[in-house]
């Protein structure tokens, strides 16, 4: 692709996704070089041509190694889940699979929209929540994802296990 003058919108637009998914795995980026990434002026460009600049970019934070003992991801179907059912038997079971299994924890929920002008993310906790509109050029797996990064850094309780519910079982299989 660097070779060619013109490129059309559509490889832009993957060129620019590329862009932003390296920049935001920071330290795992093949653009790292000597704990700094390393841009191109083209890249800049690119960035400024979507009103967008590096600081907007949210970059993955450097974790330790998995523990599981810290995090547990439930990927099994659960009996509240089953949509044939009617709502007070959904709302019931859920309410009894929180009571016997999660009461010690915080729960949050989060979930993300995307649609042809705009991709959005919230998140809700007891009495706090947020919701952001960010660049459309985000997938809907990288807003869902998004959305679990947010709400841990602005919804948790430290001294409390918790409880992130997502509708979006691709970002809890890649967490």
């Amino acid at each position: 692709m660097s070779g060619q003058e013109i490129l059309s919108d559509k490889i832009k637009r993957l060129a620019l996704q590329f862009l932003i998914k390296q920049y935001a795995n920071h330290s795992f980026s093949p653009l790292m070089v000597n704990n700094t990434l390393q841009l191109l002026d083209k890249d800049e460009n690119t960035l400024q041509n979507y009103n967008c600049s590096p600081e907007h970019l949210l970059t993955l934070p450097i974790v330790p190694r998995h523990d599981p003992s810290l995090c547990k991801i439930f990927l099994q179907k659960f009996s509240f889940q089953n949509k044939e059912n009617p709502v007070s038997l959904i709302v019931n079971d859920f309410s009894e699979c929180i009571k016997r299994f999660f009461s010690d924890h915080y729960i949050i929920a989060t979930d993300a929209s995307k649609s042809h002008v705009s991709t959005s993310i919230a998140g809700i906790a007891r009495n706090q929540s947020f919701s952001y509109r960010i660049n459309p050029i985000n997938s809907v797996f990288t807003a869902e994802v998004l959305a679990i990064c947010v709400a841990m850094d602005e919804l948790v309780i430290i001294d409390k296990a918790i409880l992130i519910l997502s509708d979006s079982f691709s970002a809890l299989n890649s967490l």
